[in-house]
C-alpha cells in the first residue's frame, strides 16, 4: 500500500506544482509566443482565434489544486486501509486526466494540427512552442512528461496494486 500513498503523493504534487509554475512563467511565455508569431508575419491574434494561452488561468490553477488535493486525500484513505474512493476516481483521472496531459505533452503536435485545421498551415508550431517554452525553467517540461507518465502509467500500476493487495 505504500507505493501506491506514495504514487498519488507525487502525481498530487506534480497536479499542484505545473499549474502554479504555469500561472507563474505563463505571462512571459505568451509574450515570447506573440513576438514569434509576429516573427513569422502573422498577428498574435492568431493565437487566441485558436485558443493558444501559454498563461494559466485562475479556473485551470483552481481545477488542478483540486485535483491535487483529492489525490492526497485518496492517498490518506489509502493509508489507513480505504481505497473504494480510488477505485472510482483513480480510473477517471486515468482517461480524463490522461487525455489532457498528453496534450500538454506532445502539443507541438497538437498545435500543428489546430492550425492545419484552421488553414493557417503556414505558421511554424515548433518554432513558436520553443520559443514559448523558454520562459518556462528547465525543470518545467520534464514536470509536464513525469505529470503524464503518473496520471497514465502511474493511475494504472495503482490499480493493479490494488488489485493484487
Amino acid at each position: 500500500m505504500f507505493l501506491v500513498v506514495a504514487l498519488q503523493f507525487l502525481l498530487a504534487l506534480t497536479y499542484l506544482v505545473v499549474p502554479l509554475a504555469g500561472h507563474r512563467y505563463g505571462a512571459a511565455a505568451q509574450k515570447a509566443a506573440d513576438a514569434e508569431i509576429h516573427r513569422q508575419g502573422h498577428s498574435p491574434a492568431v493565437l487566441a482565434k485558436h485558443g493558444l494561452d501559454f498563461t494559466a488561468s485562475t479556473a485551470s490553477v483552481t481545477v488542478s489544486v483540486a485535483i491535487a488535493a483529492g489525490l492526497a486525500t485518496l492517498a490518506v484513505l489509502n493509508l489507513f486501509g480505504q481505497p473504494m474512493l480510488t477505485w472510482i476516481l483513480q480510473p477517471i483521472l486515468l482517461i480524463a486526466g490522461g487525455f489532457v496531459t498528453t496534450s500538454q505533452v506532445f502539443v507541438v503536435r497538437y498545435v500543428e494540427a489546430a492550425l492545419r485545421k484552421s488553414g493557417t498551415p503556414d505558421i511554424d508550431a515548433k518554432s513558436l512552442i520553443e520559443a514559448a517554452k523558454v520562459a518556462f525553467p528547465g525543470w518545467f517540461h520534464p514536470l509536464v512528461l513525469a505529470r503524464f507518465l503518473l496520471t497514465t502509467a502511474g493511475s494504472l500500476v495503482i490499480l493493479l496494486l490494488l488489485a493484487v493487495s
